[in-house]
């Protein structure tokens, strides 16, 4: 786990999550590890925050280092268990642009999809089945479905068929588990992890549309509003000297967008690479973007 002690355990005769500040102390807790089902002792310490460990000492304990429970597993699990809590309250979506390549001219443009917004969420359920794939988060906004994949270091992002997506104007919002900071929780021993996942959820946690529905009608308005630039032989500059100049009209100028180079790390492998925005954003051992992060 890291520098992140166990957050919760799972309750023996129940199977329910059980945070230590709802758990008895020591053995009487009746829990065990969410990763290895080894059992648990429940720490009420004074000056450190409540938490779980594994009991060394049970007969049915096993090597701590063989338990594969992480912060990001930890992160998931609680995000599924906090999802009914998430009704009523404000997500905060990433803006998106995307880049159109025009073959006519060889220009290319930057378009805005998305620049961000903050809504009610208005439903949310955990572990659905939609669109005949598992999605560990639901949500509906403004009417809208938003599928949430929550990734981690050894979870694959979810792969849904983009025309069922488009179909059912459902967009798909990466949630990067591992962005996960803990920093929260250092500064405030009171603060549950549950709601330190919840903020995470609904405003702290790396995020990037995977799909967003408003893509397609964004680049079908920009390439019928596309012209190239043509220069009319007919127009020439008053006092002409002998060299063409030709007078483009204003609406045919393309305004292209050009940017500088921009460094990536993939979160996910560790890749550094440089970006030169002259194709899609995609980590070039991963072949994702979903784990792209820009540094300085």
């Amino acid at each position: 786990m890291s520098e992140l002690l166990i957050p919760f355990g799972i309750h023996k005769a129940t199977g329910e999550i059980v945070e230590p500040e709802d758990a008895p102390k020591g053995r009487a807790c009746n829990c065990l590890c969410p990763g290895c089902k080894a059992p648990l002792l429940s720490r009420h310490p004074k000056e450190k925050r409540y938490h779980f460990a594994h009991d060394s000492r049970h007969k049915d304990a096993k090597p701590e280092e063989e338990c594969p429970f992480s912060s990001a597993v930890a992160v998931a699990m609680m995000v599924r268990e906090v999802a009914p809590q998430m009704v009523g309250e404000i997500l905060e979506t990433p803006p998106l642009e995307v880049m159109e390549y025009h073959a006519c001219c060889g220009n290319s443009e930057f378009l805005q999809v998305s620049r961000g917004a903050c809504n009610t969420i208005e439903k949310a359920q955990a572990s659905v089945k939609v669109l005949d794939h598992h999605v560990d988060l639901l949500l509906e906004v403004g009417g809208y479905p938003i599928l949430v994949d929550l990734v981690y270091k050894g979870k694959p992002p979810i792969m849904i068929d983009e025309g069922k997506l488009q179909e059912n104007k459902a967009a798909l919002l990466a949630l990067n588990c591992d962005s996960f900071s803990i920093s929260s929780l250092k500064k405030d021993r009171n603060l549950r992890f549950s709601e330190a996942v919840l903020a995470f959820v609904l405003r702290a946690g790396l995020r990037e549309w995977a799909f967003h529905p408003k893509t397609a009608t964004v680049l079908l308005q920009a390439r019928r509003n596309h012209q190239c630039f043509r220069p009319d032989r007919r127009s020439y500059s008053s006092g002409w000297s002998g060299d063409y100049h030709p007078v483009v009209p204003v609406e045919q100028k393309l305004q292209t967008a050009k940017r500088e180079p921009v460094r990536y790390q993939c979160v996910m492998c560790g890749v550094e690479w440089v970006h030169d925005f002259s194709h899609g954003l995609r980590c070039p051992k991963c072949q994702s973007h979903l784990f792209a992060r820009e540094i300085s």
